[in-house]
């Protein structure tokens, strides 16, 4: 997993989640759960989260219940959750 850190401004921000469409079924959060819990700079705030790295030659699958049966997919070699 990649680290990365997001300069915030507002607990709105740092409560949200994004979500990457190359990986169905997940979404991605900051690490920290307040805006006491980041690093400020300069009246500004630092928010950190992971994305998910798969390595190369190497797959992941995932599979779940729904009402219509088993649902399988499985994400290729690559990293997934970079928020935009």
């Amino acid at each position: 997993m990649a680290k990365y850190l997001v300069t915030i401004t507002t607990e709105n921000e740092l409560t949200q989640s994004w979500d990457d469409s190359s990986c169905p079924n997940l979404s991605w959060n900051f690490l920290e759960q307040t805006l006491e819990e980041c690093l400020q700079e300069d009246g500004t705030y630092v928010a950190t989260y992971e994305s998910l790295e798969i390595p190369s030659g190497q797959s992941l699958s995932f599979t779940y219940l729904s009402g219509s049966g088993q649902y399988t997919y499985t994400l290729q070699e690559g990293e997934y959750g970079v928020k935009l």
